[in-house]
């Protein structure tokens, strides 16, 4: 009995722990800072400054800051901002989606005009982004948008028009070395998903019932068909789950952006499963019709099958051919002289007495 209560209690344990498991939130791309150039609290003060004006105009959290060596006339600027809302699989739908979603960020700092160029570029490892070039005001502008699992990364590099042939190669260096980057956050449906894990069981529960009674429940008893149906369902439920949870994997981040939990839906697929199955066994255990293993080939039972009308028949039956028999002993008296005046209590039992098919049973 302890044993049972301590298996029961860590069992429950380990189920809330896997409902209240943390969601640990995933930051930002970050920049590799190239050799000669300064990271947050020491960049330059003025590039810590016009970082702090984008991040005003933005509205979007500043993660990071660099520059070149301070003591030039205008220290070359990047930073790094964190938006909240995750990069979709239809903004690399098309270049022109894409180009779109990454002006759309940055327009309160280029204005609405268009790039001067811009393209999705593959970076070091493998991942997209999007990049674009702007000259507003007398500074050169690239931007990037990159995605970063549930958030997106802005990156904002800034130059001098005069020095933007010598910085080129470097800023290029830069957006292709970025750290961070994810694939865009495909699409994921939780809704579909939780109605789905219900038809999917219950599909599968029909399918095997059927396939036992077509194979080895010939005798069309569903109590057992349906017992060794939801057996085997169970156990597929059990392989199922855990291949659905190793399956989501990649799709956590869409999962939580839908307002779910990889976790709360696996655990919402494994009860789904274990529902239909006993739901599925309880109905079915109730459809047995009563198979009479050793009914004979003829007479009432004789269909293997019998019902309430079957046995009042049977038994009234036998009632009236009792009464016949009574009322045959009755008018011929208790004394009836056989061959030879042998008594007939001294006789031989008839056959049919015997029998039982005239007399008592």
């Amino acid at each position: 009995m302890r044993n049972s209560r301590a298996r029961l209690t860590a069992f429950a344990v380990l189920f809330a722990l896997v409902i209240a498991w943390p969601v640990v939130a995933r930051a930002a791309a970050r920049v590799v800072a190239p050799l000669g150039w300064s990271e947050s609290a020491r960049a330059a003060p003025a590039a810590q400054r016009r970082a702090g004006e984008w991040k005003d105009a933005l509205g979007l959290r500043l993660e990071q800051v660099l520059s070149e060596r301070d003591g030039d006339l205008f220290a070359e600027t990047v930073a790094v901002f964190e938006r909240p809302e995750p990069v979709t699989e239809q903004v690399f739908s098309t270049d022109a989606a894409a180009i779109e979603a990454l002006a759309s960020v940055v327009a309160p700092i280029v204005g609405e005009q268009p790039p001067e160029a811009a393209q999705i570029r593959e970076i070091s490892n493998g991942e997209r982004v999007v990049w674009a070039r702007w000259s507003v005001n007398e500074l050169v502008y690239e931007c990037v948008l990159a995605p970063s699992g549930s958030t997106a990364t802005i990156v904002i590099m800034a130059a001098l028009p005069n020095d933007f042939g010598f910085q080129r190669e470097r800023l290029d260096e830069i957006v292709a070395s970025l750290e961070g980057v994810t694939a865009p956050m495909p699409r994921f449906s939780l809704v579909s998903w939780l109605v789905g894990a219900v038809l999917v069981w219950l599909a599968m529960a029909l399918a095997l019932h059927a396939v036992m009674l077509a194979f080895v429940d010939q005798d069309h008893d569903h109590k057992q068909a349906g017992t060794r149906a939801s057996l085997v369902l169970l156990a597929l439920v059990a392989v199922g789950t855990v291949a659905a949870y190793m399956t989501l994997g990649d799709r956590e981040a869409a999962i939580i952006h839908s307002g779910g939990s990889l976790n709360g839906l696996t655990v919402w697929i494994l009860l789904a499963g274990i529902i239909v199955a006993g739901g599925h066994f309880l109905i079915t255990s109730r459809l047995d019709r009563g198979v009479v293993r050793s009914a004979p080939e003829t007479g009432a039972f004789a269909s293997g099958t019998y019902g309430t009308s079957d046995v009042l028949r049977s038994s009234i039956t036998r009632t009236n051919m009792r009464m016949r028999t009574e009322d045959l002993a009755a008018t011929s008296g208790s004394w009836v002289s056989g061959p030879a005046g042998v008594p007939a209590d001294t006789q031989q039992p008839n056959d049919l007495e015997d029998s039982g098919v005239y007399g008592p049973p």
